[in-house]
């Protein structure tokens, strides 16, 4: 009986000796971001109907990251952002655009604890981007009819999910030993799209431009 309690208090010292090296570490664990974000989408609905459309569009939102580092320089990341636009929008017809994005790669990053104050980073990301179009009101004619009356009100909606990629990175500014400023992040975002949408933009590329900035916990 003693031999057991001496074996379970040699796994206990054991385990706490390790928890408290995991806790006492020279760099950050853990880093969860959440922050501003603007997109500049390439659309491409302005080869559909250059009218009412531009084939670029600003469109505003956040961005949220999760990234566990495994040691002082390297980290594995998840990334998600949600953003929305108007498109277009009269006394009849509204049309919104939202864009959402769930993605994971790599962070190469200064994590060190008594790291620098400005830490400059890169990332690599990839997964799916789902967007979404919704028109209500008037979705055939967007201005009023013939006879001056009210047109019946519709609603049409269109999503659409495609491989995303992110390529980019920023700048953090320490101000606290747990907490950073991110006060750039630039990334280019292109999404393939494939030829599941009825919107006539298969097999095209869109080139956006993503700008965020926030804060970082650790």
């Amino acid at each position: 009986m003693k031999n057991v309690f001496a074996y379970v208090a040699f796994v206990g010292i054991v385990a706490f000796a390790g928890v408290s090296a995991y806790a006492q570490s020279d760099f950050r664990r853990w880093e969860i971001y959440g922050g501003y974000q603007y997109n500049s989408v390439s659309t491409g609905l302005g080869d559909i109907d250059p009218v009412d459309f531009d084939n670029r569009i600003s469109a505003h939102g956040f961005n949220a990251s999760v990234t566990g580092n495994l040691n002082k320089k390297f980290g594995l990341k998840f990334d998600y952002s949600s953003d929305n636009a108007t498109l277009f929008e009269d006394s009849f017809t509204k049309v919104r655009y939202r864009n959402q994005q769930f993605l994971g790669g790599v962070q190469i990053k200064n994590n060190e604890v008594d790291g620098p104050t400005w830490k400059p980073w890169v990332h690599i990301l990839a997964g799916l981007g789902n967007q979404k179009l919704r028109c209500e009101g008037d979705c055939d004619v967007k201005t009023p009819t013939p006879t001056g009356g009210t047109p019946s009100p519709t609603v049409f909606s269109e999503t659409n999910n495609s491989f995303a990629m992110v390529f980019g990175g920023g700048v953090d500014v320490k101000v606290h030993p747990r907490i950073d400023i991110r006060v750039i992040q630039f990334d280019y975002n292109p999404i393939f799209f494939g030829g599941n949408t009825t919107l006539d933009l298969p097999n095209r590329t869109q080139n956006n431009w993503r700008l965020s900035w926030g804060i970082v916990f650790h």
